[in-house]
């Protein structure tokens, strides 16, 4: 009977360690969306609408893809961005409009 209890609150123990975990990750993921929503509306509207990533013959067709454009916008516009800053870009970009 011990050996059950035991076993039934290591168990316990580990759904709770889970849920913590999980749960930071989900605080995690809302703030690099919120960072990449961010530093997008500050710097990208500069340039274009909502409607390059929307458009029919896009050219971004994958999440590298996706990587890539985001850098060569950076560089090209000069914004002054954080390896960070510029995955919460993709992060946000690819959570709002492209679903990778």
């Amino acid at each position: 009977m011990k050996t059950a209890i035991t076993q039934f609150i290591s168990l316990a123990i580990l759904l709770c360690c889970s849920f913590l975990v999980n749960a930071d990750k989900g605080a995690d993921t809302k703030q690099q969306f919120e960072q990449g929503n961010k530093m997008h509306t500050e710097h990208c509207y500069k340039c274009h609408t909502d409607k390059v990533y929307t458009r029919d013959d896009r050219f971004v067709k994958s999440l590298s893809a996706l990587g890539k454009q985001v850098v060569r916008c950076k560089d090209n516009t000069g914004a002054p961005w954080f390896d960070e800053d510029t995955d919460a870009v993709v992060y946000f970009l690819n959570e709002k409009y492209y679903k990778f």
